[in-house]
């Protein structure tokens, strides 16, 4: 490599630096009006995401790739969060929580069961996918003769089902979404 090249790269990283730089200034300082930042940051909050690609605006940030959908609770997987609801979606959602990881059903009566409907509710425990990573409680209630519901049992294989095809669901969606990101 001739000796004037090596001239070059100094000045090509010093103005690299003033570009990186000048990227995060604050355009309405000109204006005199300054606008709150979008998102509150700390100080000392050091950004981890950030590459000279993301800096200079040729990539986005792993965190902006994968949010898609709701905003979620920071205990709450989104594999399984998207899961649940590809389980559940044969009938209508009564309740959802994506802080807390929560979602419920409406009733629902099985066409060939009248007299019998279930409610189904899931919790997401954590963003690990594991089995205690998830709580699914089916209620289940039968019409007497007089036409008020009362409460019945379910039987527990019902529910470990349902929780299995959720796992099972969660793990082809994060297998997909790590794919995609490959």
């Amino acid at each position: 490599m001739p000796s004037s090249l090596y001239r070059v790269l100094p000045a090509f990283a010093a103005s690299l630096c003033l570009l990186t730089a000048g990227c995060g200034a604050d355009k309405t300082a000109d204006s005199g009006t300054a606008k709150p930042p979008a998102e509150a940051k700390h100080v000392d909050e050091m950004d981890t995401e950030s590459t000279i690609w993301t800096m200079i605006g040729l990539a986005k940030k792993p965190s902006e790739i994968a949010a898609k959908g709701p905003r979620l609770g920071p205990q709450v997987s989104r594999s399984l969060w998207n899961a649940a609801h590809d389980a559940l979606s044969f009938v209508p959602l009564a309740a959802e929580d994506p802080d807390t990881g929560m979602l419920q059903t409406e009733w629902y009566s099985p066409p060939n069961k009248p007299d019998e409907r279930l409610r189904v509710s899931v919790y997401v425990l954590s963003v690990a996918l594991r089995s205690d990573s998830l709580a699914v409680t089916v209620d289940r209630e039968e019409r007497d003769p007089g036409g008020a519901w009362k409460k019945s049992t379910v039987n527990r294989e019902v529910v470990d089902n349902l929780e299995n095809t959720i796992l099972l669901r969660a793990r082809h969606l994060h297998a997909e979404e790590y794919r995609s990101m490959m």
